[in-house]
């Protein structure tokens, strides 16, 4: 495990699809959930700012986002519980969420994107590494393991805890990475969480939300 302190600044690449206007979204005071049983992804609840996404199976499905996130139109608080299940169908692994984003971002047509949050990425990179990053997940992981891979078809418990710039992140109910910032990315311009992919195949449910 290595730490990395380099950081850069953030790139706000934005494409914007329904719902609405960044900064009116509803705060979030409640605990949240999401089954993903409904057989649609309610515009009131979800920006979407690509088409990959998709309801099957009364689950989440991705596959080639390309760095465009799911964003959730709901604000969420600095101190915050975010619960999910998750899991991939391939060995390519690749399973990412973004949390205190700004609920709009997205990659450009070239395919660049530099998030403007936490990124959690568990088995990137072909599987090969997984962080927590600083808005950069290239120059700005702030911790990461280059020793626990995806296991396709594997369904993994997460749960990824916020408590004054302490991230804890549990897979399965173990610690599975910590990092912790001086200078933490909540409130107003980082107060989103998104699901996100880049080509690989994956599938999100049972979400949870509860504020701390």
């Amino acid at each position: 495990m290595r730490i990395r302190p380099r950081f850069v600044p953030v790139l706000l690449l934005a494409a914007l699809a329904g719902g609405c206007l960044v900064g009116k979204d509803p705060k979030l005071k409640e605990p949240f959930s999401e089954d993903f049983d409904s057989g649609r992804l309610d515009p009131q609840v979800w920006r979407l700012t690509s088409e990959a996404y998709e309801l099957r199976d009364n689950a989440l499905y991705v596959e080639g986002a390309k760095k465009h996130p799911l964003w959730l139109l709901k604000r969420i608080p600095c101190d915050v519980k975010i619960d999910f299940v998750a899991w991939a169908d391939t060995a390519e692994g690749d399973i990412e969420v973004e949390v205190f984003g700004d609920g709009r971002s997205a990659a450009n047509e070239d395919g660049d994107y530099v998030g403007t949050g936490y990124i959690v990425k568990f088995g990137g990179w072909n599987n090969k590494t997984s962080t927590i990053a600083r808005r950069d997940e290239n120059e700005a992981r702030m911790v990461e393991n280059d020793e626990t891979g995806v296991e396709p078809g594997r369904r993994y418990q997460w749960s990824i805890r916020v408590r004054g710039g302490k991230i804890d992140w549990f897979l399965d109910g173990k610690l599975f990475l910590h990092a912790e910032d001086q200078d933490p990315l909540c409130g107003p311009g980082n107060d989103h969480f998104a699901f996100d992919n880049w080509s690989s195949k994956v599938h999100f449910d049972d979400l949870s939300i509860v504020p701390l």
